[in-house]
Order: structure tokens, then C-alpha cells, then sequence
């Protein structure tokens, strides 16, 4: 009897954890629903300020002088990472909100944006590993929702691809300074893949996650996840043509 009770409460929480989700990514997207959002501010702000870091990175203010943001599992925090690390002087950055609306609003105030993009199965395979109560279902529309509402405004901020966030992260930031008029310091790639490599891992958590990607990519292909997959692709092979015109190798 207890095993049946703790099935049936694991898997309310699992639902919940869903919900969460698919409400997280609506609210995060649509300007209109903003004030919804906040709670989602608040917590990662108290987050951040917790483990002793600035809690002002999730916030678009005025004195935000980059955001970057992009579809979750798509090499954020790569590019946060190592932008920070190779500035000789503090740079405000906004980052890590998964958010349309923020970005917009960063537009809208002309602040510099670097929007990250990858291509839809390695996003949402990373995604759904980290997160496994998350379906591939949710993340694919979640990802189409993402960059859908960010389309009409391809032309005000810099877009980086996976590929070029990780192996040319120098020549991104030289096409952000250039749009924006910055003068932000460059990344030193080489070095930055090397941190990147040799950060500890755990060897069990990594097993776990792969084992996870398995089942989530076994899951691509569903009827349903095949039309969800296409439309992704399509979406991002629009963005990918603005990196590749933009970001100069």
C-alpha cells in the first residue's frame, strides 16, 4: 500500500513539474502575460543570491549592457561563462532567463543582445536529459514557441549557433561589437575549450543523462514529435542563415 501511495504522489509531482513548464515557457514568451513571469524572476534572483552570486543577472535594468539568452540547452552557459571571464572590466550581463520577453525588452531599450540557437535535437535531447520529467513533446513546442516570437526581430540583435558559440565564441563578440558599438573584449576560444574539457564531471550523472538522451531520442519519432521536429528545423535553418550572414569566420 505505501509503494502504491508513494507511485501515485511521485507521479503528481512529475505532472506538476510538467505543468510548470509548458506555463514557464508561455509566460516567458508572451509580453502581455509579463506579471506572470515575475514569481519565475524572483526565484532564480533568490537563487543566484544564495550561493553567493548577482541576482541582478536576471533582470533586464537599465544599466543591462549585454543579454545573452537562448533556448535552453544551447550553450548559454558557455558563452556567459567565457564572455565574462575574458573582460577586463565588469560588464553587466543579463543571461539565463529562457526568455522572448526579456529580449524583446532589451530591443526595445537598445541594449546589445547575442541570442544562442542550436539546432533542435541536440537542444532538446540536452534539455529533457537535465530535466527527464520534461517530454520531448514540450521542449519541441516550447523550442518552436521560443524562436517563432523572436523572429520579427532577427535584425536588432546578433544570433550565434551552437557550433559557432563553442568553437568561434572571438569572432561572435566581434560581430556583437561591431552591430552594437561595443568594445567588449574578445574570447580566448582555445583556452575557453580547454576549461571547458577539463571542468570536473560526474561520471555517474553523465552515464544517467545519456541514458535519458536515449529514451528522449527514441521519443523524435512519434507522429506527432516528426511534424513538432520538422517545423524546429525549419525554424532554425532561418536563424542559422542570419548567424552565417552576421558572424564573420
Amino acid at each position: 500500500m505505501n509503494n502504491f501511495l508513494y507511485k501515485q504522489f511521485d507521479g503528481l509531482i512529475i505532472l506538476a513539474r510538467k505543468i510548470i513548464f509548458s506555463f514557464r515557457a508561455v509566460v516567458a514568451r508572451e509580453p502581455r502575460l509579463w506579471i506572470l513571469f515575475q514569481p519565475y524572476i524572483k526565484w532564480d534572483q533568490f537563487k543566484k543570491k544564495s550561493i553567493g552570486k548577482d541576482e541582478t543577472e536576471r533582470l533586464v535594468t537599465a544599466d543591462t549592457e549585454l543579454v545573452i539568452d537562448g533556448f535552453q540547452g544551447s550553450a548559454n552557459s558557455f558563452a556567459t561563462s567565457h564572455f565574462k571571464k575574458n573582460q577586463t572590466k565588469s560588464v553587466k550581463v543579463t543571461n539565463h532567463m529562457h526568455s522572448p520577453t526579456q529580449i524583446i525588452q532589451a530591443i526595445n531599450q537598445k541594449i546589445a543582445v547575442l541570442l544562442i540557437i542550436r539546432e533542435p535535437v541536440g537542444a532538446v535531447l540536452s534539455l529533457t536529459s537535465r530535466w527527464s520529467y520534461v517530454s520531448v513533446t514540450q521542449a519541441l513546442e516550447s523550442y518552436i514557441g521560443f524562436y517563432t516570437k523572436l523572429k520579427p526581430y532577427k535584425d536588432y540583435f546578433i544570433i550565434s549557433t551552437f557550433n559557432l558559440t563553442t568553437q568561434h565564441l572571438d569572432k561572435v563578440v566581434e560581430a556583437v561589437n561591431e552591430k552594437f558599438n561595443k568594445n567588449f573584449d574578445l574570447v580566448d576560444v582555445a583556452k575557453a575549450n580547454a576549461d571547458h574539457a577539463n571542468r570536473l564531471r560526474d561520471p555517474q550523472e553523465e552515464a544517467r543523462r545519456k541514458a535519458i538522451k536515449q529514451k528522449k531520442r527514441d521519443e523524435l519519432s512519434s507522429v506527432k514529435n516528426t511534424k513538432l521536429l520538422a517545423q524546429a528545423e525549419t525554424l532554425y535553418k532561418e536563424f542559422e542563415t542570419c548567424a552565417r550572414k552576421t558572424v564573420k569566420l
